[in-house]
């Protein structure tokens, strides 16, 4: 899935969990996926400045991955 579908579907799901009254857990998993917004800066590395993972220049990466997986 594109990095925008996957952040809908986040979104989706803390609908849900604020029904629910559990949001805490998906606020933390959107934080994680922000930091790994895709580049479109070949081989681009971040600063201070810009606060993004190492790997955002693939994606989807190994992090992304794993969350995609678990949420099916």
């Amino acid at each position: 899935m594109t990095y925008d579908e996957l952040l809908i579907e986040i979104n989706r799901r803390l609908d849900v969990a604020l029904y629910n009254g559990d949001a805490q857990s998906i606020h933390a998993l959107r934080a994680v996926v922000e930091l790994h917004t895709p580049s479109p800066i070949p081989d681009w590395v971040p600063t201070k400045e810009e606060l993004m993972c190492w790997c955002a220049h693939i994606y989807p990466c190994p992090t992304i991955q794993a969350i995609e997986k678990e949420l099916g």
